[in-house]
């Protein structure tokens, strides 16, 4: 989290919530990151097709997710854990691992494997 947090600081200030995908190569190097969707303040629909539509593109090994949250708070959603493991699992039979999914606010972050949140 620490080397992907900075990268995405920027959307940390925005008013809705801005889901975005980090793409990584076999050696975990950043491909690309992709905004995949802008949602409304307090959530944002995400589907897996939207999510590996261009990290196929890419050719990517590994994604790590993120989220702002423009309330601040950085607890995740039901519906977070939910999408988090719905992506997990249409990226275990597409060959590609997520690696994390991070919720970060303009202070502070919080990353799902450092919180051990189950997502597989």
């Amino acid at each position: 989290p620490s080397d992907i947090v900075p990268l995405l600081r920027h959307y940390a200030d925005r008013k809705q919530e801005h889901f975005l995908c980090v793409s990584l190569n076999g050696a975990n190097e950043i491909l690309n990151t992709r905004v995949v969707t802008i949602g409304l303040a307090d959530r944002s629909h995400v589907h897996p097709r939207e999510v590996f539509a261009d990290v196929l593109v890419d050719r990517a090994s590994a994604i790590i997710l993120a989220h702002n949250h423009p309330a601040g708070s950085l607890e995740p959603s039901e519906e977070d854990i939910a999408v988090t493991k719905q992506i997990a699992h249409a990226g275990q039979i597409l060959g590609i691992s997520l690696l994390d999914h991070i919720i970060f606010n303009q202070r502070e972050h919080l990353s799902f494997v450092e919180k051990s949140v189950n997502f597989y």
